[in-house]
Order: structure tokens, then sequence, then C-alpha cells
């Protein structure tokens, strides 16, 4: 008697197990590439890490007040990178900031910007949001004007920040040692402080033309930065490297003699 013979299988469906997906891949605020192992950025979040672990970085020059996050102090730890931490503020000045008070806000007597009004009479008022004053005190009233402006200044004058030369002195000598590299360049959002350094970089240790340092700044910082463009195109520190170390990328023109090699270790 024959036997039975089983159905034939049916063919083998796909494998439906989970492929591994990449993670995403999220640089900080304002990351660029600044030259071969040097890197800028605004102040990276956990949701950088994964991206920076990429970099293998070996140390960050972080240009600000505060402290660094405690999340990025955990992950500098763990991967070994060392930190230098130049406590510099952001530029506050006519330079490099809008003014706050020129929104049209009252001044300190209620009063508002001066309009001119005409009466029925033919004669004229100076209105002040909603108040008038004739105007035989209006000379009253821009003396006060100005004794308000001129006090405005004066704070504004005492409030004034401007970039600290010894601290980015100390920044370039570090950019000047390959040993360093990958470093990361970083301030709050990677534009004025961060961009001083870089613009700084490019000027003296990469030859660039200075139209072009301007406009790099520019793209980073936006309309804002008067002051720090002008602290960058007359900063002239001398700068002590070792030859041994120096990045590949370095562009120096001796006779500027700005430059000074030194070996700083045996």
């Amino acid at each position: 008697m024959p036997s039975s013979s089983s159905p034939p299988s049916p063919p083998a469906e796909p494998s439906m197990a989970a492929t591994p997906t990449p993670s995403v891949q999220i640089p900080p605020l304002s990351f660029a590439l600044v030259s071969t192992g040097v890197y800028r950025s605004g102040c990276p979040m956990p949701l950088n890490f994964p991206f920076l672990s990429k970099l293998h970085l070996k140390s960050i020059i972080y240009l600000a007040d505060q402290d660094l996050p405690t999340d990025l102090q955990r992950f500098v730890a763990e991967n070994n990178i060392q930190v230098f931490h130049f406590r510099v503020q952001q530029v506050r000045g006519d330079n490099n900031a809008t003014d706050d008070n020129a929104d049209g806000s009252l001044l300190e007597n209620g009063l508002d910007t001066a309009s001119e009004v005409v009466n029925e009479d033919g004669s004229t008022t100076i209105s002040r949001r909603g108040s008038a004053i004739s105007r035989r005190d209006s000379a009253a009233a821009m003396i006060f004007e100005e004794e308000r402006e001129r006090k405005e200044k004066k704070e504004k004058e005492k409030e004034k920040v401007e970039n600290d030369p010894v601290s980015m002195r100390l920044a370039l000598e570090l950019l000047l040692d390959n040993r360093n590299f990958p470093v990361l360049i970083h301030s709050n959002k990677g534009k004025h402080r961060s961009g001083v350094l870089v613009a700084c970089m490019r000027k003296l240790l990469q030859n660039w033309a200075f139209g072009s340092v301007k406009l790099e700044y520019y793209y980073f910082a936006g309309e804002k930065g008067k002051a720090d463009v002008e602290f960058i195109e007359k900063f002239e520190p001398t700068l002590k490297y070792d030859e041994r170390w120096a990045p590949a990328w370095l562009r120096y023109t001796p006779e500027e003699g700005k430059l000074i090699k030194v070996i700083k270790d045996g």
C-alpha cells in the first residue's frame, strides 16, 4: 500500500526580524567644520551627544561666563575630553547690540514722543500721549530729554563689555597645538564669542584676507557684531607655539614676526 505523502511546505516567508535603524545624528546649533581637526558650534545638548561621539574629540574650548552644563560635564568625563574654559562674557555696547530703550517706552515723567498739534485758533501745542504742553514749555522738555539720554548713555558705558585679549591669545595658542585635536570651539549659541576666536584664527594663523574673515563672521553672527569686528581687525598678539605640533593648516607670513617658535617641553 503506497504511503501517503505529506503536502508540500509553503515557501518560507521573508524574515520579519527588525533591522536595526541607525540613530539620527543631530549636530549642535551652528555646527561647522573650521579646518582639519577644528570644529565650532553652540552649546551641545544631550540630543547632540551621539553626533559628537563620532568626532572623537580630544578637547573643547568653551567660551562663556557660565559653568559647563551638568549633562555636558558628564559627557566629557565619560569620553575623556579635556575642557579649556575661558570665562568670557558676550560683548555688550552700542556697537554690538540694539538699543533696548529705543522702543517708544515712556519717559520717567510719563511723556512720550512729541507731536505738534495745530489748534482751531491757529496756535500750536506739543502733544505727548494725551498730554499737551505749550510751546514755551517745550525747551524745558527738550532739556529733560537730553539729560535722560545722557544718563542712559553713561549707564550703558558702565555696562559695556569688551573682548578679552588674554583669553583670545591663550585660546589661539591651544589651536597651534594639534595634540588638542580634534577640538570643538563652542559658546552659548556659537555666534559671537566662537566667531571672534575663529575669525582671529583665520586672520592670524591662516592668513585670510580680512574681507573673507568678516564675511564668515557675519554669516554666523548676523547683523550685530561691529565691536567684535573692530577687535578682530586690531588684535595683533604675539603667539608662542611648538613647531613639532603645529597644525597642517597653519599659513604664517614670517615677516610679520607675530609667531614665535618655542620648545615647550623636552
